[in-house]
């Protein structure tokens, strides 16, 4: 029996993902009973019958739910049951890709079909020199669990799967496995601790969270991924050379957001940069002192180099080892060398030291050489050697590169103060009543100026110094602990080239001229679609073009994927960004200016979500030259990298895709093939989108009451509010748009992910276009991975959940109207997708992923019911109870649907 009883083989899932899950339901039931007694079992089978009642009879129909506490706890131990569900399937990922013989979509398999195609050894290296691939972490608001949560679950995961295999030797020689034991320990622990957080993350708290998973996962995997590479290489072109350079490094947001964020300050800025060092410095430092102890090679049986012996007396008369360990190891020379090391990077962490990691670079590089010149080239070649050389290669002594990116808006209103302080502006006078034309003109020409515009001691308001003290973080931060600190401004909602200048105009007043990449930030659907237009005159503009010489000529631009969704639906966001990936390749081609794009993707499907690797491949052909940055946002980050297996896997995929893509294969010309279509397809499904969601007068009103988005913003899940300004939410245009897409994820709806398709491609196919949306889908990867990504959301989707959502909407023709409009697109988007695609049911080839939603939906029902029948009570809640056990009751049921569907927002 279980806690649910279980049953994963009813649904067609593997046999040990079954057992797993009947172990795991198991013991959670033993749990239950344990600290609860049977009264939470027996609520859920009543929750989980066909006879269960209504949301509006919940609390009538069953008494016992009247309590907070109980209602709490039930919430609480389905969540616990979708959090185990999680760790069991994160186990079967890695026993499934253990099990292959080669693994599709790894970077052996990239690199033996470039082989196939005709690679020589000459374009491979050209290919290795090109490609960068920088993820970005973010503290996007997504993910709902505790770092304490997050901490069993994994140590479940681990266990999970050491229960079935022997006992190791580090077990009593009685032991027939303490994994189960250690399971139900763990879940008892798991069970005690508060799911939700007592108060709102603090900027501070949320960079910690990041640096968790350098530590945890990505320091160490980005060695493995550079081992793969290597080995590939060796078995396609046996006896060939490559140079690999770091082609893996990180970036982060966390700690220098701050649009729409005030939390995150100058102050705070400089403590994350320092955290960072700090973190890179004491991992190098432990892993240095592992590597001394394995270094233990004798002179007296095996000689090192000359260079190393005088790099060892060198370090002796610079006072690096002391006279005991000189003595004691006087026979071993490389033990000396590391204790030196390790000295050097004490001194480093305390200001002094080595003067960068290049220096620390070159003693390891030594240290390898030695030992491949006598007879240790496996230890020089394989190992924690040259792990921690390529960990030092991709993180150096800034571990990830801190972008800083704010609000155009925000930079406006301080340049307006600016100019009027430099006099530049007379009284009266507006900039940002200007036309365009005459902002750039007005900044080109102060760019131009070599005088600074504050006169000396001038104070500034409290906006524009807030702004202003991050320039001066930045260029402190460059000079004090690395060039490499940060190296990227991005500027969200760009509009115009003057919301560029305004950027270099601050450059240029706090001394960081020509020291930074400027990357514009395009959100919505019509910014995509003028960038093209934008970035050739931005090209031309005088100023900008010294600023770009200073910066290698190298231009970045990021796409922003979950406002433009939000902006005009799912498919018209989808094609702007294939469409201005198109756009942007032209003017890089046209100006010799090359870009490195930057994917701001969420995890969602509707927030630019799916499977990062197909996204790679879907790229128009000859767009993608190898450089890529793309976001890491919330319970992607928690899933991808808290497991090391997990995140080998996320990754060698990211770097087969960018492998395969950056050689120029693809299906080139389908975007001007298929251009006309698109075009249609994103005219008519943003109006569908549009018509419902800025257009009807009802439809705020609508959402408001059908979704727990009022709720929502109560999670205390991140430091940054969930609308730019911070106020109470009025409209749909204020709301951010991870909140926009958690709210319909909690009602099952899933709209944003598959919202105007359905009208668009019936419109297609009642004109005759059936027969070209069927080779479009079998023919371009770009329409496959769209119409893919919205059948799993339209498979997640729950028509049934949702009409309990719907049916609390008031007035009661309100809601049965536009739950109609709803279902009957959810409809249309389903048989037309059949149509094009040709299967029997959605997902019919992916299987797996089909049989996983189905398991979990009778399970979803109760938590689902728990959360209206919430929602409907909540008026008549005093204040005091809204802020106690019934809220805690109510955010209980927001976290464990989310556990559920994976997903956030």
């Amino acid at each position: 029996m279980g806690f649910l009883d279980l049953d994963a083989k009813a649904f067609g899932l593997s046999s040990e993902l079954s057992e797993d899950v009947s172990t795991l339901d198991s013991l959670l039931e033993t749990v239950l009973i344990e600290q609860e007694g049977t009264d939470l079992i027996e609520l859920a089978r009543r929750l989980m019958s066909d006879e269960r009642p209504s949301p509006q009879d919940l609390f009538t129909a069953i008494p016992e739910l009247r309590d907070p506490a109980k209602v709490r706890q039930l919430a609480k131990a389905f969540t616990v049951t979708f959090q185990l569900l999680n760790a069991a399937e994160q186990k079967e990922i890695v026993r499934v890709n253990r099990a292959r013989s080669s693994r599709r979509e790894s970077i052996g398999d990239a690199v033996s079909q470039l082989k196939a195609r005709g690679k020589t050894a000459e374009e491979i290296q050209a290919l290795l020199d090109r490609i960068e691939i920088t993820p970005t972490l973010t503290a996007h608001p997504t993910e709902a669990k505790r770092k304490a949560v997050l901490d069993k679950l994994q140590s479940i995961t681990v266990l999970l799967a050491m229960a079935v295999a022997p006992p190791s030797l580090t077990e009593p020689l009685n032991s027939r496995g303490t994994s189960i034991a250690e399971i139900r320990r763990t879940l008892t622990e798991l069970w005690q601790t508060d799911e939700m957080r007592s108060q709102r993350l603090t900027v501070p708290e949320e960079v910690r969270n990041a640096l968790y998973f350098f530590e945890r996962t990505i320091m160490d995997v980005a060695p493995w991924l550079h081992e793969d590479l290597e080995d590939a290489l060796r078995d396609a072109y046996p006896g060939t050379a490559f140079r690999i350079p770091a082609f893996l490094t990180y970036r982060s947001w966390v700690g220098g957001d701050r649009d729409g964020n005030p939390n995150v300050t100058a102050e705070i800025t400089w403590q994350t940069l320092k955290e960072h060092r700090a973190l890179a410095l004491e991992v190098y430092l432990e892993r240095a002192s592992v590597l001394r102890k394995e270094l233990t090679q004798s002179v007296k049986l095996v000689p090192v180099s000359q260079e190393l012996l005088a790099a060892v007396e060198v370090d002796r008369e610079a006072g690096l080892v002391g006279a005991q360990p000189s003595n004691r190891y006087s026979q071993e020379p490389y033990v000396l060398k590391m204790l030196a090391v390790e000295e050097q990077l004490r001194r480093t962490a305390n200001g002094a030291g080595y003067a960068d990691e290049s220096e620390f670079l070159n003693e390891l590089r030594l240290v390898q050489r030695s030992l491949l010149e006598n007879r240790a080239g496996e230890i020089a070649g394989r190992g924690r050697l040259p792990h921690l050389i390529r960990q030092v290669e991709a993180f150096g002594f800034h571990l990830a590169t801190l972008d800083i990116r704010q609000h155009s808006e925000q930079h406006e209103q301080a340049i307006e103060e600016v100019l009027h302080a430099a006099g530049v502006l007379s009284t009266g006078e507006s900039y940002a009543e200007k036309t365009e034309a005459k902002k750039v003109e007005l900044l080109t020409e102060e760019l131009a100026n070599l005088r600074p515009l504050l006169p000396f001691g001038y104070e500034v308001s409290e906006n524009t110094r807030r702004v202003l003290d991050v320039f001066h973080v930045v260029r402190r931060a460059r000079q004090e602990l690395s060039p490499k600190s940060v190296t990227t401004y991005i500027i969200s909602m760009t509009h115009g080239i003057s919301d560029i200048l305004e950027v270099l105009l601050f450059m240029k007043e706090t001394g960081l001229s020509g020291e930074l990449d400027v990357a514009p930030l395009f959100e919505t659907i019509e910014d995509l679609h003028m960038s093209g237009d934008l970035m050739r005159s931005l090209f031309k503009n005088d100023a900008y073009k010294i600023h770009l010489a200073a910066r290698d000529g190298l231009q970045e631009v990021m796409l922003g994927y979950s406002d433009s969704s939000k902006d005009g639906g799912y498919l018209a966001a989808n094609w702007a960004l294939q469409s201005t990936l198109t756009n942007l390749a032209q003017v890089s081609k046209d100006t010799g200016v090359p870009m490195r794009l930057f994917h701001g993707r969420g995890g969602t499907v509707g927030r630019g979500g799916g499977r990062a690797n197909k996204a790679i491949l879907s790229q128009p052909a000859g767009s993608f030259s190898g450089r890529i940055r793309f976001t890491e946002q919330g319970e992607v980050i928690s899933f991808r990298y808290s497991l090391l297996p997990i995140a080998h896997r996320h990754l060698e995929q990211i770097v087969s895709a960018v492998l395969l893509s950056a050689s120029g294969e693809g299906a080139a010309g389908a975007e001007a093939k298929y251009g006309e279509a698109m075009l249609r397809l994103e005219d008519v499904s943003r109006a569908a989108y549009r018509a419902l969601v800025y257009e009807d007068p009802g439809f705020w009103s609508f959402y408001t009451q059908a979704t727990p988005i009022e709720h929502i913003s109560l999670l205390p899940i991140a430091s940054r509010p969930v609308s730019r300004g911070g106020n109470a939410i009025s409209g749909v245009e204020g709301l951010r748009a991870i909140p926009w897409n958690f709210a319909w994820v909690q009602s099952r709806t899933t709209l944003v992910g598959w919202y105007g398709m359905g009208t668009a491609m019936a419109a297609m196919i009642g004109e005759g276009g059936l027969g070209t949306l069927r080779e479009m889908y079998q023919q371009w990867p770009f329409f496959q991975t769209v119409v893919d990504n919205a059948q799993l959301e339209l498979v997640r989707a729950h028509i049934p959940t949702a009409r309990l959502y719907a049916q609390r909407v008031r007035p009661k023709e309100l809601g049965s109207r536009l739950q109609t409009v709803i279902e009957d697109e959810h409809r249309r988007t389903v048989e037309t997708i059949l149509q094009i695609t040709q299967q029997p049911e959605l997902l019919a080839n992916s299987a797996v992923v089909r049989r996983t939603v189905e398991f979990r939906n009778p399970e979803v029902m109760p938590l689902s019911l728990l959360q209206v029948a919430l929602m409907d009570s909540w008026g008549a809640l005093s204040e005091e109870d809204r802020a106690g056990v019934w809220r805690e009751a109510m955010l209980q049921s927001i976290a464990g649907i989310a556990a559920a569907m994976q997903s956030t927002g």
